[in-house]
Protein backbone atom coordinates (compact mmCIF):
# COMPACT_ATOMS: atom_id res chain seq x y z
CA UNK A 1 0.00 0.00 0.00
CA UNK A 2 2.73 2.48 0.98
CA UNK A 3 4.75 1.65 -2.15
CA UNK A 4 1.70 2.03 -4.40
CA UNK A 5 1.03 5.50 -2.97
CA UNK A 6 4.70 6.47 -2.92
CA UNK A 7 4.60 7.27 0.79
CA UNK A 8 5.84 5.75 4.05
CA UNK A 9 3.95 3.16 6.09
CA UNK A 10 3.43 5.74 8.83
CA UNK A 11 1.78 8.07 6.32
CA UNK A 12 -0.67 5.32 5.36
CA UNK A 13 -1.39 4.79 9.05
CA UNK A 14 -2.05 8.50 9.50
CA UNK A 15 -4.42 8.46 6.51
CA UNK A 16 -6.70 6.01 8.33
CA UNK A 17 -6.23 7.14 11.91
CA UNK A 18 -5.02 10.77 11.89
CA UNK A 19 -5.88 12.24 8.46
CA UNK A 20 -5.54 15.80 9.78
CA UNK A 21 -1.76 15.30 9.96
CA UNK A 22 -1.53 14.94 6.16
CA UNK A 23 -1.69 17.55 3.43
CA UNK A 24 -4.60 17.43 1.01
CA UNK A 25 -2.33 16.24 -1.82
CA UNK A 26 -0.91 13.38 0.26
CA UNK A 27 -4.37 12.27 1.41
CA UNK A 28 -5.50 12.18 -2.20
CA UNK A 29 -2.54 10.04 -3.28
CA UNK A 30 -3.18 7.53 -0.52
CA UNK A 31 -6.92 7.53 -1.23
CA UNK A 32 -6.33 6.69 -4.88
CA UNK A 33 -4.01 3.84 -3.90
CA UNK A 34 -6.59 2.52 -1.42
CA UNK A 35 -9.29 2.50 -4.09
CA UNK A 36 -7.03 0.98 -6.74
CA UNK A 37 -5.95 -1.88 -4.45
CA UNK A 38 -9.32 -2.33 -2.76
CA UNK A 39 -7.52 -2.10 0.57
CA UNK A 40 -9.50 -2.60 3.80
CA UNK A 41 -7.68 -1.81 7.09
CA UNK A 42 -7.56 -4.68 9.57
CA UNK A 43 -8.70 -3.15 12.86
CA UNK A 44 -8.48 -6.50 14.63
CA UNK A 45 -4.78 -6.68 13.79
CA UNK A 46 -4.29 -3.11 15.00
CA UNK A 47 -5.99 -3.99 18.27
CA UNK A 48 -3.69 -6.96 18.80
CA UNK A 49 -0.61 -4.90 17.90
CA UNK A 50 -1.35 -1.71 19.85
CA UNK A 51 -3.91 -2.83 22.42
CA UNK A 52 -6.28 -0.11 21.19
CA UNK A 53 -9.47 -0.68 19.20
CA UNK A 54 -10.26 2.42 17.09
CA UNK A 55 -14.03 1.86 17.48
CA UNK A 56 -16.46 3.45 19.95
CA UNK A 57 -19.86 1.81 20.40
CA UNK A 58 -22.99 3.98 20.65
CA UNK A 59 -26.43 2.64 21.59
CA UNK A 60 -29.62 4.72 21.59
CA UNK A 61 -33.32 4.09 21.07
CA UNK A 62 -33.59 7.32 19.06
CA UNK A 63 -30.96 8.17 16.48
CA UNK A 64 -32.99 10.26 14.02
CA UNK A 65 -35.14 12.87 15.80
CA UNK A 66 -33.85 16.44 15.67
CA UNK A 67 -32.43 16.48 19.19
CA UNK A 68 -31.01 12.95 19.07
CA UNK A 69 -29.46 13.67 15.68
CA UNK A 70 -27.62 16.70 17.12
CA UNK A 71 -26.18 14.51 19.88
CA UNK A 72 -25.21 11.76 17.46
CA UNK A 73 -23.49 14.14 15.05
CA UNK A 74 -21.56 15.80 17.88
CA UNK A 75 -20.34 12.40 19.08
CA UNK A 76 -19.41 11.29 15.58
CA UNK A 77 -17.47 14.46 14.73
CA UNK A 78 -15.51 14.39 17.98
CA UNK A 79 -14.60 10.73 17.59
CA UNK A 80 -13.60 11.20 13.94
CA UNK A 81 -11.33 14.07 15.00
CA UNK A 82 -9.36 11.52 17.02
CA UNK A 83 -9.05 9.23 13.99
CA UNK A 84 -11.53 6.74 15.47
CA UNK A 85 -14.83 5.32 14.27
CA UNK A 86 -18.36 5.25 15.69
CA UNK A 87 -20.41 2.07 15.53
CA UNK A 88 -24.09 2.94 16.15
CA UNK A 89 -26.88 0.60 17.21
CA UNK A 90 -30.60 1.23 17.67
CA UNK A 91 -31.40 -0.28 21.07
CA UNK A 92 -35.14 0.38 21.31
CA UNK A 93 -35.83 -2.38 23.86
CA UNK A 94 -34.10 -3.52 27.03
CA UNK A 95 -33.23 -6.87 25.49
CA UNK A 96 -32.01 -5.18 22.32
CA UNK A 97 -29.64 -2.85 24.13
CA UNK A 98 -28.31 -5.71 26.29
CA UNK A 99 -27.66 -7.69 23.12
CA UNK A 100 -25.69 -4.81 21.60
CA UNK A 101 -23.75 -4.33 24.83
CA UNK A 102 -22.70 -7.98 24.68
CA UNK A 103 -21.72 -7.58 21.04
CA UNK A 104 -19.62 -4.48 21.72
CA UNK A 105 -17.94 -6.23 24.64
CA UNK A 106 -17.10 -9.21 22.43
CA UNK A 107 -15.66 -6.86 19.81
CA UNK A 108 -13.53 -5.18 22.49
CA UNK A 109 -14.53 -1.66 21.48
CA UNK A 110 -12.51 1.11 23.09
CA UNK A 111 -15.54 2.46 24.95
CA UNK A 112 -19.34 2.67 24.97
CA UNK A 113 -21.80 5.57 25.04
CA UNK A 114 -25.42 4.62 25.70
CA UNK A 115 -28.76 6.42 26.02
CA UNK A 116 -30.46 3.57 27.87
CA UNK A 117 -34.00 2.27 27.77
CA UNK A 118 -33.67 0.02 30.79
CA UNK A 119 -31.36 -0.50 33.74
CA UNK A 120 -28.05 -1.25 32.04
CA UNK A 121 -25.72 -0.21 34.83
CA UNK A 122 -25.09 -3.75 36.18
CA UNK A 123 -24.11 -4.88 32.65
CA UNK A 124 -21.94 -1.80 32.14
CA UNK A 125 -20.21 -2.53 35.45
CA UNK A 126 -19.34 -6.05 34.27
CA UNK A 127 -18.05 -4.65 30.97
CA UNK A 128 -15.92 -2.05 32.76
CA UNK A 129 -14.35 -4.84 34.80
CA UNK A 130 -12.95 -6.12 31.49
CA UNK A 131 -11.39 -2.76 30.66
CA UNK A 132 -14.12 -1.15 28.52
CA UNK A 133 -15.28 2.20 29.98
CA UNK A 134 -18.72 3.66 29.37
CA UNK A 135 -20.79 6.83 29.66
CA UNK A 136 -24.56 6.97 30.12
CA UNK A 137 -26.33 9.92 28.48
CA UNK A 138 -29.83 11.49 28.66
CA UNK A 139 -30.29 10.46 32.30
CA UNK A 140 -28.09 10.51 35.39
CA UNK A 141 -26.42 7.28 36.44
CA UNK A 142 -27.37 5.87 39.85
CA UNK A 143 -23.92 4.46 40.61
CA UNK A 144 -20.99 6.66 41.61
CA UNK A 145 -18.74 4.46 39.47
CA UNK A 146 -20.71 5.06 36.26
CA UNK A 147 -20.03 8.30 34.36
CA UNK A 148 -23.11 10.04 32.98
CA UNK A 149 -24.25 13.19 31.18
CA UNK A 150 -27.83 14.43 31.45
CA UNK A 151 -29.95 17.59 31.24
CA UNK A 152 -31.09 19.38 34.38
CA UNK A 153 -34.82 18.88 33.77
CA UNK A 154 -35.79 20.51 37.06
CA UNK A 155 -34.11 23.68 35.83
CA UNK A 156 -36.13 23.42 32.60
CA UNK A 157 -39.39 23.50 34.55
CA UNK A 158 -38.16 26.33 36.74
CA UNK A 159 -37.04 28.68 33.97
CA UNK A 160 -40.26 28.05 32.02
CA UNK A 161 -42.44 29.03 34.99
CA UNK A 162 -40.25 32.00 35.84
CA UNK A 163 -40.56 33.27 32.28
CA UNK A 164 -44.36 32.86 32.21
CA UNK A 165 -44.79 34.57 35.57
CA UNK A 166 -42.52 37.36 34.36
CA UNK A 167 -44.88 37.81 31.41
CA UNK A 168 -47.77 38.38 33.80
CA UNK A 169 -49.33 34.92 33.62
CA UNK A 170 -51.09 33.76 36.78
CA UNK A 171 -52.93 30.49 36.01
CA UNK A 172 -50.42 27.98 34.66
CA UNK A 173 -50.95 24.51 33.21
CA UNK A 174 -48.31 21.76 33.21
CA UNK A 175 -49.10 19.47 30.25
CA UNK A 176 -47.62 15.99 29.86
CA UNK A 177 -48.58 12.57 28.58
CA UNK A 178 -46.35 10.63 30.99
CA UNK A 179 -46.38 12.05 34.50
CA UNK A 180 -44.57 8.96 35.80
CA UNK A 181 -41.44 9.50 33.71
CA UNK A 182 -38.48 10.60 35.82
CA UNK A 183 -37.60 13.54 33.57
CA UNK A 184 -41.21 14.79 33.63
CA UNK A 185 -41.29 14.48 37.41
CA UNK A 186 -38.08 16.53 37.53
CA UNK A 187 -39.61 19.21 35.29
CA UNK A 188 -42.71 19.33 37.50
CA UNK A 189 -40.57 19.57 40.62
CA UNK A 190 -38.72 22.52 39.10
CA UNK A 191 -41.97 24.19 38.06
CA UNK A 192 -43.48 23.81 41.53
CA UNK A 193 -40.24 25.05 43.12
CA UNK A 194 -40.44 28.25 41.09
CA UNK A 195 -43.85 29.03 42.59
CA UNK A 196 -42.28 29.62 45.99
CA UNK A 197 -40.93 32.92 44.74
CA UNK A 198 -44.23 33.84 43.07
CA UNK A 199 -47.12 33.87 45.56
CA UNK A 200 -50.62 33.83 44.16
CA UNK A 201 -49.72 31.74 41.10
CA UNK A 202 -51.76 28.59 40.47
CA UNK A 203 -50.30 25.52 38.72
CA UNK A 204 -52.59 22.82 37.30
CA UNK A 205 -51.26 19.46 36.09
CA UNK A 206 -53.00 18.45 32.85
CA UNK A 207 -52.69 14.95 31.40
CA UNK A 208 -52.55 14.61 27.61
CA UNK A 209 -53.72 11.39 25.95
CA UNK A 210 -50.25 10.80 24.48
CA UNK A 211 -47.24 12.79 23.36
CA UNK A 212 -48.37 13.56 19.81
CA UNK A 213 -49.22 16.80 18.04
CA UNK A 214 -52.85 15.67 17.75
CA UNK A 215 -52.97 15.04 21.50
CA UNK A 216 -51.75 18.59 22.03
CA UNK A 217 -54.53 19.88 19.77
CA UNK A 218 -57.14 17.84 21.65
CA UNK A 219 -55.84 19.05 24.99
CA UNK A 220 -55.97 22.70 23.88
CA UNK A 221 -59.47 22.32 22.47
CA UNK A 222 -60.66 20.90 25.79
CA UNK A 223 -59.08 23.82 27.65
CA UNK A 224 -60.69 26.29 25.23
CA UNK A 225 -64.15 24.96 26.16
CA UNK A 226 -63.72 25.96 29.80
CA UNK A 227 -65.11 29.21 31.18
CA UNK A 228 -62.49 31.92 30.96
CA UNK A 229 -62.03 32.16 34.73
CA UNK A 230 -61.24 28.42 34.88
CA UNK A 231 -58.89 28.38 31.94
CA UNK A 232 -55.08 28.48 32.29
CA UNK A 233 -53.56 31.57 30.75
CA UNK A 234 -50.25 29.78 30.09
CA UNK A 235 -49.09 26.22 29.45
CA UNK A 236 -45.77 24.46 29.83
CA UNK A 237 -45.68 21.33 27.65
CA UNK A 238 -43.09 18.65 28.38
CA UNK A 239 -42.37 17.86 24.74
CA UNK A 240 -42.28 19.72 21.46
CA UNK A 241 -45.17 18.02 19.68
CA UNK A 242 -47.59 18.78 22.53
CA UNK A 243 -46.41 22.39 22.55
CA UNK A 244 -46.97 22.80 18.82
CA UNK A 245 -50.40 21.16 18.98
CA UNK A 246 -51.59 23.52 21.71
CA UNK A 247 -50.03 26.53 19.97
CA UNK A 248 -51.91 25.75 16.75
CA UNK A 249 -55.20 26.01 18.63
CA UNK A 250 -54.44 29.07 20.72
CA UNK A 251 -52.69 31.02 17.95
CA UNK A 252 -56.04 31.43 16.22
CA UNK A 253 -57.86 32.00 19.51
CA UNK A 254 -57.96 35.74 20.25
CA UNK A 255 -61.12 37.22 18.80
CA UNK A 256 -63.01 33.93 18.92
CA UNK A 257 -65.22 33.10 21.91
CA UNK A 258 -64.34 35.42 24.85
CA UNK A 259 -60.53 35.23 24.64
CA UNK A 260 -58.01 32.46 24.10
CA UNK A 261 -54.91 34.38 25.09
CA UNK A 262 -52.93 31.36 26.30
CA UNK A 263 -49.14 31.48 26.20
CA UNK A 264 -47.28 28.22 25.49
CA UNK A 265 -43.74 27.10 26.25
CA UNK A 266 -42.55 23.70 25.03
CA UNK A 267 -39.62 21.63 26.17
CA UNK A 268 -37.33 21.10 23.15
CA UNK A 269 -39.98 22.48 20.81
CA UNK A 270 -37.63 24.31 18.44
CA UNK A 271 -37.55 21.61 15.75
CA UNK A 272 -41.36 21.53 15.71
CA UNK A 273 -41.77 25.30 15.41
CA UNK A 274 -42.44 25.38 11.62
CA UNK A 275 -45.58 23.26 12.20
CA UNK A 276 -47.06 25.58 14.80
CA UNK A 277 -48.30 28.36 12.54
CA UNK A 278 -47.19 30.87 15.17
CA UNK A 279 -44.05 31.75 17.15
CA UNK A 280 -43.08 29.13 19.72
CA UNK A 281 -41.10 29.71 22.90
CA UNK A 282 -39.02 26.72 23.97
CA UNK A 283 -36.73 25.44 26.66
CA UNK A 284 -33.95 23.87 24.61
CA UNK A 285 -31.98 20.85 25.77
CA UNK A 286 -28.20 20.99 25.19
CA UNK A 287 -28.02 18.12 22.70
CA UNK A 288 -24.67 18.96 21.07
CA UNK A 289 -23.05 19.70 24.41
CA UNK A 290 -24.33 16.35 25.70
CA UNK A 291 -22.57 14.50 22.88
CA UNK A 292 -19.30 16.40 23.23
CA UNK A 293 -19.23 16.07 27.01
CA UNK A 294 -19.96 12.35 26.82
CA UNK A 295 -17.10 11.72 24.38
CA UNK A 296 -14.68 13.77 26.44
CA UNK A 297 -15.64 11.85 29.58
CA UNK A 298 -15.22 8.58 27.70
CA UNK A 299 -11.79 9.53 26.37
CA UNK A 300 -10.81 10.46 29.92
CA UNK A 301 -11.90 7.00 31.10
CA UNK A 302 -10.02 5.34 28.23
CA UNK A 303 -6.86 7.28 29.08
CA UNK A 304 -6.80 6.08 32.70
CA UNK A 305 -4.61 2.98 33.05
CA UNK A 306 -6.74 -0.04 33.96
CA UNK A 307 -4.07 -1.31 36.37
CA UNK A 308 -4.14 1.94 38.36
CA UNK A 309 -7.92 1.85 38.44
CA UNK A 310 -7.93 -1.67 39.85
CA UNK A 311 -5.25 -0.81 42.39
CA UNK A 312 -7.23 2.18 43.62
CA UNK A 313 -10.50 0.27 43.74
CA UNK A 314 -13.71 1.59 42.22
CA UNK A 315 -13.23 5.02 40.66
CA UNK A 316 -15.77 7.71 41.39
CA UNK A 317 -17.00 9.02 38.04
CA UNK A 318 -18.56 12.40 37.28
CA UNK A 319 -22.29 12.82 36.83
CA UNK A 320 -22.53 15.92 34.65
CA UNK A 321 -25.85 17.78 34.50
CA UNK A 322 -26.08 20.35 31.71
CA UNK A 323 -28.31 23.41 31.84
CA UNK A 324 -31.11 23.89 29.31
CA UNK A 325 -31.83 27.39 28.01
CA UNK A 326 -34.88 29.47 27.26
CA UNK A 327 -35.14 30.25 23.53
CA UNK A 328 -37.51 32.97 22.39
CA UNK A 329 -39.04 32.71 18.89
CA UNK A 330 -36.93 35.48 17.36
CA UNK A 331 -33.72 33.60 18.19
CA UNK A 332 -34.83 30.16 17.11
CA UNK A 333 -32.93 28.58 14.22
Amino acid sequence: MAAAAGVSASTVSNFFHHPGKLTGATRERVRQAVEALGFVPNHAARTLRTGTNPVIGYIAADLVSAGASETTHAIERRIAHEGMHLLMANGSTEEGERSYLRLFAQQRVAGIIIAPVGDVEPELSRIRAHGIPSVVITRPATSTTQASVSTDHALAGRIAVEHLVGQGRRRLGFVSDDLGAWHVQDQLRGAVGALGAAPGIALEVIRAADGSLNAGIACAEAIAQRPQEERPDALYCTNGSLAVGTTRVFAAGPGTQDSLDVAVIGYDAGAWAPLAGAPVTAVRAPHQETGLTAVNLLFDRIAKPHQAARAAGALTCPHVRLAPELVLPASMA
